[in-house]
């Protein structure tokens, strides 16, 4: 059975971290639009260490959420926690030249 997918965001004092949980597809759509409007620091770490499978609407939302949130609100945003098969994907589609990863402390 998959994992339902939600989206939780920790706010801390400098950085607001945005973890991911299930797999990013066409399902998650509608969470997405939550997530810009509920970000608040101008630094964001995506965090994906609980996400299974990422298919292309799911890259396709990713890449949008990015995009907005550096433009509507300033932002810069690293990741943290993809697992193999996801770093080769955000890798070829782009992701980390937007959002570079980062090693979790």
């Amino acid at each position: 059975m998959e994992q339902q997918f939600k989206i939780e965001i920790k706010k801390g004092s400098t950085s607001d971290t945005v973890h991911f949980h299930g797999n990013i597809d066409s399902h998650a759509d509608n969470h997405f639009d939550d997530l810009i409007k509920s970000v608040s620091k101008r630094m964001v770490v995506f965090d994906f260490s609980s996400v299974g499978r990422i298919n292309s609407m799911g890259i396709a939302l990713l890449l949008r959420s990015i995009k907005s949130l550096k433009t509507e609100k300033g932002a810069e945003i690293s990741i943290q926690g993809a697992n193999q098969i996801n770093t080769m994907l955000f890798k070829m589609t782009g992701i980390y030249l937007l959002a570079p990863e980062t090693k979790r402390l």
